[in-house]
């Protein structure tokens, strides 16, 4: 059987990382002596892509095919102004070179319905007509607060094809619920984690943390709680900048990488600008060419902390606990209750950190959150709903707020707030009693929890588990009947309610 794996681009990131990932756990389970004929055909950016990749593959011969309209619109030098029947021309000459025929051949489509390129969804159905078997892998939807992504699809139903020959993937159970309120075929739509490879020997600790110390003056036997991540809008970097203000005295918060993006750049910089007016015990890019490597500040830190309002699939609720660190911060239990059903123990998390509404009032807030949502709803052609203020109304429970619930300026109120005033600060710990526990953990005071997770990500999402159920899921869809016109999903338009409740908003999502 021939594997084409189709995506935008092969740059640093979550998809590319999870590529990789899947073809060495793919590798770990096929037979060296019948190997696989694997090709990953991209829009042609790679970098940061592990050249090494394919020289390490026992039972995959992998290679790799540029198709420039695959990648996203706004880089192609047209401004992506072609049409599908050009971007299937280049499809059809790259599986041509590699003698990928339909009938032997499955396409492992990543994120086709994200927005990113509008030919693409017509491209899929297409390809199936002709005899190609499809499994179209859902990272993320442009339904989750992506207006410009979604107007990009135009006809959100086109995008959302299923025939006999077309498989689903995605993540979570949430995804798995909003395909099958979709009208998905529950036989062609299948839950795939992502692999979670184990983490590479860290460097000796002390020696991590003389170089921390000598590059950014973090004494030795301060306690690290490092949030591994780029600091873009909805990792929720003013939390982080919050738990460093809550912990007891001689904790440090430090981020590791500052955003790409320059309009996420901008809100990064106000962040680390507040810092440094309010002298906060934070560090900033740990993580930057030069700094810390990440094995180094895995080494260097005493638990790792997490903020995000959103994740996809979220691999910091598992890569943590297998550095031998204890996680604590935000809960978000749409991503994270796949993993409890799986074993683990995540009792240093909370969906919310609850601070008091009168420090940036209560009127203001239920109006900002009003005229975001309505804004919102506008972007995606919907109607406010019958109740808005009583939902609005519901996240402000006994005079307390979620501070994720929180614009960036109201964000800066509390934080300035909580610094400035002894007794706010105390009134925030005793609203969220459950921090004094997770400021305690380190390595070895949860050591028990630290095992008993590790044992359990091992099982279920390390590589041999994962690649028996990508195995099973190729061979599933290559023996599919492709005889079956594709047509589109049923009720596609739930998907666009699911990911627009009110409950689900943000102000720091718009």
């Amino acid at each position: 059987m021939n594997l084409a794996i189709l995506h935008y681009h092969l740059n640093r990131g979550g998809v590319t990382r999870v590529i990789e990932n899947q073809l060495a756990a793919l590798d770990a389970v096929l037979n060296p002596a019948e190997p696989w004929n694997v090709a990953i055909i991209h829009g042609g950016r790679r970098e940061g892509w592990n050249e090494d990749l394919a020289g390490r593959l026992r039972a995959i011969r992998l290679s790799l095919l540029e198709v420039p309209l695959l990648d996203y619109d706004d880089v192609q030098p047209d401004g992506g102004r072609h049409g599908p029947a050009d971007l299937l021309v280049e499809l059809y000459a790259a599986l041509g070179r590699l003698n990928f025929e339909p009938q032997y051949t499955v396409l492992h489509v990543h994120n086709h319905a994200l927005g990113k390129n509008r030919c693409l969804p017509h491209v899929v159905p297409i390809l199936a007509q002709d005899g190609y078997a499809e499994l179209l892998q859902i990272h993320d939807f442009a339904e989750d607060f992506r207006p410009n992504n979604y107007r990009r699809l135009g006809n959100p139903a086109e995008a959302y094809q299923q025939a006999a020959g077309i498989h689903y993937a995605v993540l979570n159970g949430r995804d798995h619920d909003v395909l099958c309120q979709a009208g998905a075929v529950a036989e062609r739509l299948h839950l795939l984690p992502n692999p979670v490879p184990e983490i590479d020997e860290p460097p000796r600790r002390a020696d991590a943390r003389r170089r921390l110390q000598e590059q950014f003056g973090v004494a030795v036997d301060d306690c690290l709680m490092l949030y591994p991540v780029r600091g873009i809008r909805r990792k929720n970097i003013g939390e982080a900048l919050l738990y460093s203000v809550l912990a007891p005295p001689g904790a440090v918060v430090g981020l590791t990488l500052a955003p790409l993006n320059p309009a996420e750049a901008a809100i990064y910089t106000t962040w680390k600008d507040l810092a440094a007016e309010l002298a906060l015990p934070c560090r900033f890019e740990l993580g930057e060419p030069g700094a810390l490597s990440f094995a180094e500040n895995l080494a260097a830190c005493d638990a790792i902390l997490t903020t995000s309002l959103a994740e996809g699939f979220g691999m910091v609720f598992l890569e943590s606990w297998l550095a031998g660190r204890p996680l604590v911060g935000r809960d978000l239990p749409e991503i994270t209750s796949d993993f409890v059903r799986a074993g683990l123990r995540l009792d240093s998390l909370r969906p919310q950190l609850r601070v008091p509404v009168d420090v940036v009032g209560a009127a203001a807030f239920r109006d900002a959150v009003a005229e975001a949502y309505r804004t919102t709803l506008e972007l995606f052609n919907r109607v406010e709903p019958p109740h808005m203020a009583d939902g609005i109304d519901a996240k402000i429970q006994d005079g307390m707020v979620d501070f994720g619930d929180l614009d960036e300026p109201m964000q800066r109120k509390v934080l300035e707030a909580v610094r400035q005033d002894g007794r706010r600060r105390q009134a925030v710990l005793d609203a969220n009693a459950w921090l004094a526990q997770a400021f305690a953990l380190r390595a070895d005071t949860a050591s028990q929890t630290i095992r008993h997770n590790a044992d359990a990500i091992r099982r279920d999402y390390s590589l041999i588990p994962i690649g028996r159920r990508l195995l099973a899921l190729y061979r599933q869809v290559a023996a599919a009947p492709r005889d079956e016109p594709p047509e589109p999903l049923p009720r596609t338009e739930s998907i666009l309610d699911q990911f627009l409740q009110l409950d689900r908003f943000r102000l720091m999502r718009t």
